[in-house]
């Protein structure tokens, strides 16, 4: 539970409009604590969304879905992409399946804070079965392989959901975000059935006409009103947004309760051109959400684009963003061995994948055109670069690719690719979702994540490891703590946020800076060429001009490294049978290799990392210390063998 310091810089960081917009917030939780009579609407569907042909559907699709089905009805669903759970059918809607704790109440939601639930339990577990992505599934399952019994439970599942979690009341109703991703997921739920229902004997039709009355008209009332706005809005707004935009495209009627096409059009091609910066890189500095907001934008574009809502100069604003967005993934992520940096949830917006554990994978695959690797995103939506056109190009150097909006470079050498992050904290006067990682370089050798960014872990369940990963010490960025970059005042708020990194070239020799006052945090990283080709880098940390001072360096493994000394400031780094050697300067006054004792119950916090939301593992760090007097060779060589 934030505490009132929390609460006072969190005050701080609002701006005159958010604060009049909490004003307006707490007037329509006044009002809609009182039960809503809902006006008669026609909800006849428009021609969105339209469907690709069922005998068009290749059998690797037909076979996922169709297990991924027969999972779910067994009650075997995946929270976060990739935590298998055992659930109820239908589940228990308010129980933390992970803790295995039930936090039931007829509180108003108004009155709640989801950020403290009762007895230890978590809102993003909780959540997660309410994004309905197992209805989605079983009734793509329905609407593919013609079987009842998929498009049974999806509905046995929704009427569930609705009769115990009724508007306004519970933990459900929350989070505009939430209940805007109800309304993706019930729009293609809906419109799957309904193409199966037209070519069977009708049993759904009834049961179907009922719950969209009990789940749009409260759903797209409560996301209006209660969209997130000022300093939280980020992704969460652009999610509420394209859940309404999806649900008017195909319910025209339902902009009387809230925005019209036009008025969302307008909103949508805003939160496009805030959410992704010019040179395509996420403004929230989270790669997974990256991901996330892109599917938002698109999904959203696309249902606008066939109810005829977008004029052709807007969407072509549209699409020039997302399309250059789309590149920024493809060049900053790496398929074979992914590594997100800031904080990234794993969340999705739709399954249009054969794995979700490979959700942002097959996207990016799709991104790419390569049909094989991602055959449902191309069943879905056709090739990708049939729909838009060409990024615009982006500045070179030595090598280099800059995204300088964003605050990114990337440069493949040889058999290495390498990712510098040179971009500010986060976005906004919160730098919400914003790590510590100014100047961190991430390395991979043939297609191997050799040196990572540490991940994110979770944001609700230890906030002591939560907090270790965001930090400046879980970085591989020179560190002092004489220069700290920020202060962590609480979950999503940091404050004395440090400026913006300053880069150049000198020759092919990119050099970096942080300066915190009078004080300096200095990396350069030169491409080491011939048969060893690697990376040199070299840190300094000058405590006013010309006064060196101590100062510490962390390398982080991925935890497919099995690391072992060859000497005493040499390391032979193997993965998957590749091999890199990193070599230490004269410099450093410490050097410690760290591994994981598995053996221990409270295993050190600096060897453990997150490749995912909510999942953590171990791996080997190096760490160095460095000290005036001794010299100042304080270099790193990563090499091949």
């Amino acid at each position: 539970m934030p505490n009132l310091k929390w609460y006072w810089h969190r005050l701080r960081a609002m701006g005159p409009s958010e604060l009049a917009l909490r004003l307006r917030k707490k007037f329509f939780e006044f009002s809609d604590a009182k039960p809503a009579q809902w006006p008669e609407l026609n909800l006849e569907h428009s021609v969105y969304p339209k469907l690709p042909s069922v005998f068009k559907v290749p059998d690797s699709i037909l076979e996922a879905v169709e297990n991924d089905a027969d999972r779910i009805s067994s009650g075997k669903i995946r929270f976060f992409g990739h935590l298998d759970m055992k659930v109820d059918s239908p589940p228990l809607w308010n129980r933390d399946y992970q803790s295995g704790i039930d936090v039931e109440t007829d509180k108003i939601a108004f009155k709640l804070d989801h950020r403290e639930l009762p007895f230890g339990a978590a809102i993003k577990p909780l959540w997660e079965p309410s994004r309905w992505y197992g209805p989605v599934r079983l009734a793509q399952a329905c609407w593919l392989h013609s079987n009842n019994k998929y498009g049974e439970l999806a509905i046995e599942w929704l009427e569930d959901w609705v009769n115990k979690n009724p508007p306004f009341i519970g933990w459900h109703w929350t989070s505009a975000l939430e209940s805007g991703m109800r309304l993706i997921a019930f729009t293609w739920i809906d419109a799957f059935l309904t193409a199966y229902d037209n070519q069977s004997d009708g049993s759904l039709k009834k049961r179907l006409y009922k719950l969209r009355k009990e789940i749009l008209l409260p759903h797209v009332w409560y996301t209006w009103r209660h969209r997130s706005f000022g300093s939280s809005a980020n992704n969460h707004l652009l999610g509420e947004l394209s859940g309404l935009a999806i649900a008017v495209s195909r319910w025209p009627n339902l902009s009387k309760l809230g925005p019209d096409l036009e008025n969302l059009s307008k909103l949508i091609e805003r939160e496009t051109l805030i959410q992704f910066n010019p040179d395509g890189g996420n403004f929230e500095q989270g790669l997974n959400y990256h991901f996330y907001s892109w599917e938002f934008c698109w999904e959203s574009r696309q249902a606008l684009n066939i109810a005829g809502a977008l004029h052709d100069k807007r969407r072509d604003r549209i699409d020039n963003r997302l399309l250059q967005a789309a590149y920024y993934f493809k060049e900053i992520q790496v398929s074979s061995a992914p590594w997100d940096y800031g904080d990234s949830d794993s969340a999705y917006v739709l399954p249009w994948f054969l794995k979700e554990q490979f959700a942002a994978t097959e996207w990016m695959q799709w991104l790419a055109g390569k049909e094989k690797e991602s055959v449902f995103y191309h069943f879905m939506r056709g090739e990708f670069k049939d729909c838009v056109g060409t990024p615009e190009p982006l500045p070179k150097q030595s090598g280099w690719r800059i995204f300088p909006d964003t605050g990114f470079l990337v440069k493949d050498s040889g058999k290495w690719k390498a990712r510098v992050d040179i971009s500010p904290l986060g976005s906004g006067s919160m730098a919400a979702h914003g790590h510590l990682d100014a100047q961190h370089i991430s390395l991979w050798l043939n297609g191997e994540a050799m040196i990572i960014d540490p991940g994110t872990g979770d944001y609700h369940g230890d906030p002591n490891l939560r907090n270790w990963l965001a930090s400046r010490d879980a970085h591989n960025g020179p560190c002092s703590k004489l220069a700290p970059l920020a202060e962590r005042k609480g979950l999503f708020l940091w404050s004395n946020i440090h400026p913006r990194p300053l880069w150049s070239f000198n020759g092919d020799i990119l050099e970096t800076e942080v300066r915190i006052g009078e004080s300096a945090l200095t990396r350069t990283i030169k491409p080491l060429d011939g048969v060893n080709e690697g990376w040199m880098i070299r840190d300094f940390f000058e405590k006013t001009l010309g006064e060196l001072a101590a100062f510490s360096v962390r390398w982080q493994f991925s935890p497919d490294c099995k690391v072992e000394s060859i000497g005493d400031t040499s390391f032979r780094v193997e993965s998957n049978s590749t091999v890199m050697v990193v070599e230490l300067g004269t410099g450093w006054h410490n050097v410690e290799l760290c591994k994981p004792d598995l053996d221990r119950d409270d295993v050190e916090m600096d060897t453990i990392v997150s490749p995912r939301f909510m999942e953590t593992n171990y791996a080997s760090c190096l760490k160095l210390s460095a000290k005036p007097g001794k010299g100042s060779d304080f270099t790193t060589l990563f090499k091949v063998e």
